[in-house]
């Protein structure tokens, strides 16, 4: 038997018919693709932080002692009791986390799309079965829709990629009444200024998915889940914590007092940014979804042909017209002004409309 047959027969079905993530590396002046902070930390914060990591055996595993004490630091700096907290590489390791412990064979999860791919994903490693609801580009989703069936996970995003619209409070007062774990992606939630957190106290079944991605840090790899301490435990264990995460991971945790000023003047700079670019959409005649993300989606003719005259020009947007529901529609991350001004400028020489 050849080694390919071999290994085929070895792998499963679901899991080799399965095409690889990828990401566009054209070459560019304006990265405007990913959802990632076009601002770094400051070098003064970097050296800091460097120095901290030096004082770690690095031919040692972080020990949980380690892990819980920085859980603690961590959860000061948030506002959040540290039994309510679970930290993780990045916001897809609490998604998977979450159909280990709630998902699997016989189990339903309910995913509003369009939206972030990760969630339909993960659930098939899991062998989850998923309720997908397909609503327009504009849509967000509503009580009618939580209540047409019962489901063991419902995701939902707030503020929704790739729309950026923030559901309406009764729609997680209806998902929370439900014998479902609520899971609500919060990764956008600084430029929103909205949260849902507030409902952790009275609901054990809400869970809340963050990350340092967005705003400052998608290099680094740091997410956080605030939720029941039962589900963090089982999480955890899931994990086998704290040796999932590197000592740079906790070293940025520890120390995150450090870097939420910039965080959220990042944050607070990237808004204003939002706002000025959405004005121009305006000025343009350019239809777009007024967003609570650090993007925006927008209405284009042609989008393949905008997207490809724009990479050329060195601008990278997100083209998004083989996803269902989104073919007249491509996205763009709020950047640097001068990067927004230069993404304005192409724009404007090209036939969007």
């Amino acid at each position: 038997m050849k080694q390919e047959t071999i290994v085929k027969n070895l792998i499963r079905d679901d899991i080799s018919s399965s095409p690889p993530f990828t990401v566009s590396e054209l070459p560019h002046k304006a990265k405007l693709d990913q959802n990632e902070s076009p601002f770094d930390l400051p070098d003064d914060v970097k050296v800091i932080l460097l120095k901290k990591l030096r004082e770690y055996q690095w031919n040692r595993y972080p020990q949980p002692s380690l892990y819980a004490n920085v859980k603690k630091t961590f959860a000061k700096a948030i506002g959040f009791p540290p039994d309510n907290l679970i930290l993780t590489i990045g916001c897809d390791q609490l998604i998977q986390g979450i159909y280990l412990i709630c998902g699997g064979h016989d189990r339903n999860a309910l995913v509003f799309e369009p939206t972030y791919p990760m969630f339909s994903h993960a659930a098939r490693f899991n062998q989850t079965d998923v309720t997908r609801i397909q609503l327009a580009a504009e849509e967000i989703p509503t009580k009618d829709h939580i209540n047409r069936s019962e489901h063991n996970i419902i995701f939902i995003v707030a503020p929704n990629n790739p729309n950026g619209a923030f559901p309406e409070e009764g729609v997680i007062e209806t998902a929370l009444s439900k014998n479902s774990l609520i899971f609500v992606d919060e990764s956008y939630v600084d430029f929103s200024k909205r949260t849902w957190s507030h409902h952790l106290k009275e609901h054990p079944n809400l869970f809340i998915a963050r990350s340092a991605s967005k705003s400052c840090m998608a290099g680094l790899r740091l997410g956080f889940g605030i939720g029941h301490p039962d589900i963090i435990n089982a999480m955890e264990t899931t994990f086998t914590a704290p040796y999932h995460l590197s000592c740079l991971q906790l070293v940025i945790a520890k120390h995150f007092d450090l870097i939420l000023p910039h965080l959220k003047n990042h944050a607070d700079t990237i808004i204003s940014e939002r706002e000025r670019v959405a004005n121009q959409f305006k000025e343009m005649e350019i239809p777009f979804i007024p967003s609570q993300g650090n993007f925006i989606l927008f209405k284009v003719k042609n989008p393949p042909g905008i997207f490809q005259r724009l990479s050329e020009s060195g601008v990278r947007i997100r083209s998004l017209h083989t996803i269902p529901g989104l073919s007249d529609y491509v996205r763009v991350t709020i950047g640097k002004k001068e990067e927004n001004n230069l993404f304005l400028e192409e724009l404007r020489t090209l036939p969007y409309k």
